[in-house]
């Protein structure tokens, strides 16, 4: 079991949701640090898809006190929130526009803690993941808008949820069509036909380490 860490510590002091410790809170924060423990005190920059009320974004800031932090969010309130190494860049993250603006700052972590629409997610997803250097983290929040009965309220006219490509991801990952490692000349079987995204999702495993689902959330490591 992942115990209550520093970061969960940080996170409860901030006040933010990502923290354990009650109803209405995600238990996020001690599972991050598993992941995120080893970039502590290292310079790097880590990007915020949503801000709300600046309390994850003073956890970041704090945790890790070398690196840039920036939050973007579409709330110009959210500007508020910049705070020591923290920014905050305002702007509408289902635009491509805005994304690639972000995109520019090269983060080797990005959060998506955004609106949690699928097209927005999956956008998000596309833009940054790709482009994050060896090592990268990227992590989507809020995955359990892709079932019912949240699904067609943040659908949004997309007929993939999140969740079902990131599950087709790690397929891929695993072994899904991939050679049998003691079977010469023969692949394994794919465990279902599934043509959505497939090109995409082909690429994405060959850069990808790990997959690792955790309540509500997903954490993608690039290769």
């Amino acid at each position: 079991m992942l115990k209550s860490t520093i970061l969960d510590n940080i996170g409860r002091r901030h006040g933010t949701d990502k923290c354990g410790g009650g109803e209405g809170r995600h238990d996020y924060l001690r599972k991050y640090e598993f992941f995120l423990g080893p970039l502590r005190n290292q310079n790097f920059t880590f990007l915020e898809l949503g801000v709300f009320k600046g309390a994850s974004l003073k956890t970041w800031s704090e945790f890790f006190p070398q690196a840039q932090i920036i939050g973007a969010d579409i709330e110009p309130e959210a500007a508020q929130y910049r705070c020591d190494n923290a920014r905050v860049i305002v702007g509408d993250l289902s635009q491509n526009e805005f994304l690639l603006t972000l995109k520019e700052f090269s983060p080797l972590v990005v959060l998506d803690d955004a609106s949690h629409w699928w097209p927005d997610q999956l956008r998000a997803f596309f833009t940054f993941y790709p482009d994050l250097p060896s090592g990268g983290l990227y992590i989507i929040e809020d995955i359990h808008t892709s079932f019912e009965p949240l699904a067609p309220h943040f659908s949004s006219g997309l007929d993939t949820p999140p969740f079902n490509f990131l599950l087709k991801l790690a397929e891929y990952l695993t072994g899904n069509d991939r050679p049998a490692p003691i079977i010469k000349g023969q692949n394994l079987v794919p465990m279902s036909r599934d043509p959505k995204f497939d090109a995409e999702l082909r690429y994405l495993a060959d850069i990808t380490d790990a997959v690792v689902f955790i309540e509500r959330a997903c954490l993608l490591i690039r290769k």
